[in-house]
């Protein structure tokens, strides 16, 4: 049986090489421009004034 520090030393090394897909990274996802901030920066208030949240609470 291999050492647990073995296994997480292969690990390690394959996530590094990108041995491994790693999915919502940075440099897997949307370009971070003033548009992107722009658009995030509007659906909160989006979200907020939906209502959405005090269903989820109930309220």
């Amino acid at each position: 049986m291999t050492e647990t520090s073995v296994v997480m030393d292969r690990f390690m090394e394959r996530l590094g090489n990108g041995g491994y897909e790693k999915e919502n990274q940075p440099n897997n996802g949307p370009e971070i421009s003033s548009g992107f901030i722009d658009e995030r920066s509007q659906s909160y208030p989006k979200l907020l004034r939906s209502g959405i949240i005090e269903r989820a609470l109930g309220k």
